[in-house]
């Protein structure tokens, strides 16, 4: 995870081929806590490939 945005948003870098950034946002808020520099898991959204859900941190 790169920064955190207004409207508990944060911009977050795909890793892979192409180095990617997307905005997104936390699936559940209440169980799971993120900061900037964390490594997290993203699922894609399937009709917009610049926006996501951060479905869990990265161990």
């Amino acid at each position: 995870m790169i920064e955190a945005l207004p409207n508990a948003m944060y911009r977050v870098e795909i890793e892979g081929e192409h180095r990617a950034q997307v905005v997104a946002h936390v699936a559940s808020p209440a169980l799971l806590r993120v900061l900037p520099g964390d490594g997290v898991v993203v699922a894609l959204m399937p009709y917009d490939p610049a926006r996501g859900r951060i479905v869990r941190r990265r161990v």
